[in-house]
């Protein structure tokens, strides 16, 4: 809700075509990722990325939330766009670390940008946004609260 606010002509894209709900909790998603960090992570064989090698048994600590940013992966990746074509993001994880709950989350949350959309016209913050406060933590994101003023 809040990178919509950020950004009200994505809001008014959204709110004139709800079809583009399920493409639009991708972005969500991408665009503002609720974890931060994977969790521990081991290397079990020597490997390179990028132009860094790391050695085998060395730890690593993989940040979704900058991969999801990533400017190579995704065109204008600092922009909120309900309307990209693909998202890809790893905001639930890759692999056999992928999040069990992500379709169920996926689906609370169109559910609640549905109704939210559909039964206030006009979504507010109740506060201004520089006092908005960030939850302490390395592995999850998220805000301490986001009061709102609907009507």
């Amino acid at each position: 809700m809040l990178a919509l606010l950020r950004n009200p002509d994505q809001m008014d894209i959204l709110r004139a075509d709800s079809r583009l709900l399920p493409a639009a909790v991708e972005e969500f998603l991408r665009f503002d990722s609720p974890v931060n960090m994977a969790t521990l992570r081991f290397t079990t064989r020597r490997v390179t990325i990028g132009a860094v090698e790391i050695p085998a048994d060395e730890f690593v600590l993989v940040a979704l939330a900058s991969a999801n940013r990533d400017h190579d992966r995704f065109a204008e990746a600092d922009r909120l766009n309900l309307t990209r074509s693909r998202t890809r993001h790893i905001s639930f994880g890759h692999g056999i670390h992928y999040c069990l709950g992500a379709a169920l989350a996926r689906q609370e949350a169109e559910v609640a940008f549905r109704d939210l959309l559909a039964q206030y016209p006009r979504i507010d913050l109740a506060v201004p946004d520089g006092q908005l406060r960030y939850r302490h933590s390395l592995l999850m994101r998220g805000l301490e609260a986001l009061p709102l003023r609907v009507a």
